[in-house]
C-alpha cells in the first residue's frame, strides 16, 4: 500500500462528501434538493429530505464503486472511460429519479382534484 492507493482514497474522500451530505439533509428541517435544481415546496419535509438523502447515498456509493479501478497498477484507457461515462450516467439516472419520482411525490398539490 502506498502511491498506487493515493488515487483511489481521493476518489473515496469525494464519495464521502456526497455521503456527508446525505446525513446533513436527514436531518435538515427545510427542504434540500438534488444538484443545483431548486427545491420543490413539499407537503412533508422530513419524508422529502428522506427519500433525497438516500438519493445522495447511492450517488455517493456508486461513485465510489465506480473509482475501483483506480487499484490497477496500470490504469487501463477503457477504465478511464468506463468511470467518467459511470459518473455521467449515474448523475442522469439520479437526476431522473429526482424529478419523476421524489418530486412527483412530494410536492404540495394546490387545487388538485386528489385533495
Amino acid at each position: 500500500m502506498g502511491r498506487d492507493v493515493l488515487p483511489f482514497l481521493g476518489w473515496c474522500a469525494v464519495g464521502l462528501v456526497f455521503e456527508g451530505l446525505a446525513a446533513y439533509i436527514w436531518f435538515c428541517k427545510k427542504p434540500a434538493s438534488f444538484g443545483w435544481a431548486r427545491a420543490p415546496e413539499v407537503a412533508d419535509v422530513k419524508r422529502y429530505n428522506r427519500a433525497v438523502a438516500k438519493l445522495y447515498v447511492a450517488y455517493g456509493a456508486v461513485f465510489v464503486l465506480l473509482g475501483l479501478p483506480l487499484l490497477a497498477k496500470p490504469l487501463p484507457g477503457w477504465a478511464a472511460w468506463l468511470m467518467a461515462a459511470g459518473v455521467v450516467g449515474e448523475g442522469a439516472a439520479c437526476r431522473a429519479v429526482y424529478a419523476r419520482v421524489i418530486c412527483k411525490k412530494y410536492k404540495k398539490h394546490y387545487g388538485d382534484w386528489r385533495d
